[in-house]
């Protein structure tokens, strides 16, 4: 039987300044089936690492950036990326201290190959299975806070109706809306209220989930299907049997897949990648987009068939800026869940404060929101929340629909964390236990973000 293949298999990346080590490495693990990138020192490890690493495999001494370094680095964006680090017989204290900070094994030079493709093979096994506890929790986790959906205003009220009316059927639903209204907690909302509230809500993310891994996360694979399946596991739509599965930004799924998913839509049945039968699953289908699918329809990006398959009830939500009533409300809202989330008092806001809350047009909606409220409530002082603090939170010119802007130039992402960072080192006066509680984070955090950041301390 011929299995599947992915046109872009997850990747080995072994990091080793000794080439000759580093090519006995590369031989060893094409030789067991798996596609290696090796580079010759941490920098450029770094600068390689992406989510299609399924392993790194770093030496802990290398020149520009030890092992270390880039373990730290992983751990800090690669969360989900387990790494082994590799020690000659006198580091041993070294290994340790890096699985102290989150290494997933380490090998001692010299190594006996079997060891080297076990340890590599445990490290994927161990991946597989964190993504099947996710989903499984996924399935079984209570109603997520409708934060979104609080309001009184007249579209609000007609939403919660529409609910109300469709989360009893079994027709298939597409919920439009901009980033950041909340379509993924209106799908729970959805589902929570409807007949299949028991079973597993399941969600697929066509725009987060690396392109060429879509189809493996959604029906599942066989052993072998392709580079690095070592094992068998069922796809997101076998999860969620008897449940519901959520296709979120269905806008971005690939088009050469949508005729796979439309068959599936039709007759319910699963086949995994690399496999030979198929089986019948029982799921309502919810889809969410920010995109204009109609537009996609006539421009050919979206199979109209696949759309007309998904739309049968369609629900709208709408953006901040046309329920500014509910800002109030949704501001008191997320407050009290901060404070709580601290162990703080209550946040107060002043009169000013409120008023550019509600004139603000709010481009990224209630995630928007909530993102300056959480930053504002760290920078405030003890007497509450002020227009200065929104203007330090996020830029006195921010709370505009434009990225933050400086002489013309966009400020980086990392530009903004490091402002943030020195400020909440400033207002309280050095003490970094005080800065991570206000910031909302672990005070190791705050050591590292300084480190990365480069902001003495």
């Amino acid at each position: 039987m011929k299995t599947a293949a992915l046109p872009g298999p997850p990747i080995i990346l072994v990091a080793e300044d000794d080439l000759d080590t580093g090519h006995i490495l590369q031989h060893h693990l094409q030789k067991a089936g798996f596609t290696v990138e090796l580079v010759a020192d941490g920098k450029a490890a770094m600068a390689r690492m992406a989510d299609d690493v399924l392993v790194g495999l770093f030496d802990l001494k290398m020149p520009k950036a030890t092992g270390m370094d880039c373990l730290q680095y992983v751990r800090e964006k690669f969360p989900d990326t387990p790494v082994i680090v590799m020690s000659a017989f006198g580091e041993i204290q070294d290994a340790v201290q890096a699985m102290r900070m989150g290494a997933f094994h380490y090998l001692t030079k010299p190594f006996q190959p079997d060891e080297l493709i076990a340890q590599v093979r445990h490290a994927i096994r161990a991946v597989e299975l964190a993504r099947d506890n996710k989903m499984l929790r996924q399935a079984i986790s209570p109603p997520m806070p409708s934060i979104s959906f609080v309001g009184q205003s007249p579209v609000m009220k007609t939403l919660l109706e529409q609910v109300q009316k469709i989360a009893g059927l079994a027709s298939n639903v597409v919920i439009t809306g901009e980033s950041g209204t909340g379509k993924t907690t209106l799908a729970r909302l959805i589902h929570q209220q409807g007949p299949r509230a028991e079973h597993p809500f399941i969600a697929v993310s066509c725009a987060a989930l690396p392109r060429d891994l879509i189809e493996a996360e959604l029906f599942g694979h066989e052993r072998g299907a392709f580079t690095g399946a070592v094992g068998s596991r069922p796809g997101r739509a076998e999860v969620a049997d008897r449940g519901t599965l959520f296709l979120d930004e269905i806008g971005d799924m690939p088009l050469d897949l949508q005729p796979k998913l439309l068959t599936f839509l039709e007759d319910r049945m699963v086949q995994r990648l690399g496999g030979v039968t198929s089986r019948r699953v029982d799921v309502r289908f919810i889809a969410a987009t920010h995109r204009d699918l109609p537009a996609m329809c006539r421009e050919r990006s979206f199979r109209e068939d696949l759309f007309y398959r998904l739309n049968v009830l369609s629900i709208r939500i709408p953006p901040l800026r046309e329920r500014r009533e509910d800002i109030p409300l949704l501001v008191d809202t997320i407050l009290a869940r901060i404070a709580g989330q601290r162990g703080v008092a209550p946040f107060s806001l002043s009169e000013a404060a409120l008023a550019m809350l509600t004139s603000h047009d709010w481009p990224g909606n209630v995630r928007e929101l909530e993102n300056v409220l959480e930053r504002a409530s760290a920078f405030s002082s003890q007497s509450g929340i002020t227009e200065q603090d929104l203007f330090v939170s996020i830029g006195r010119n921010a709370l505009e629909p434009s990225a933050p802007i400086r002489d013309g130039q966009i400020v980086t992402l990392e530009e903004l964390e490091r402002q943030a960072l020195i400020h909440a080192l400033k207002v309280c006066n050095g003490k970094k236990s005080l800065a991570a509680q206000r910031l909302g984070i672990s005070e190791k955090s705050i050591y590292n973000k300084m480190k990365r950041l480069n902001i003495a301390g």
